[in-house]
């Protein structure tokens, strides 16, 4: 079972190529996981992206591959090891803001 913590959105793979999606949120950041249909049914494949929703709707949203938790797309193969990196996440994410809020703000000209 996948952590429903921190869960904003789960649906169908949006770009038609079957599978599902889950959405997490923390703060502007947060993880897309999807599991596309496998050749195998019995193996579990997670696809996983660091993301970074933007400031108009929850569900805009694009790849992030600039913080220290990954620089590419991450693949898991059980339910365990992606909860337990949904877990860390979360918590990097709660960080992150934090850092974050506390730089300046850049002046806009």
């Amino acid at each position: 079972m996948i952590l429903q913590e921190n869960l904003l959105l789960n649906r169908s793979e949006p770009n038609g190529l079957g599978g599902i999606q889950f959405l997490y949120k923390v703060n502007e950041y947060g993880v897309a996981a999807i599991s596309r249909p496998q050749e195998n049914i019995s193996n579990i494949h997670w696809e996983v992206d660091i993301i970074k929703y933007g400031d108009t709707a929850p569900v805009q949203y694009e790849v992030c591959h600039t913080t220290e938790l990954a620089d590419k797309t991450l693949k898991f193969y059980n339910d365990k090891s992606l909860n337990e990196f949904l877990q860390k996440a979360f918590q990097y994410f709660d960080e992150l803001t934090t850092l974050e809020n506390m730089l300046p703000e850049k002046k806009q000209s």
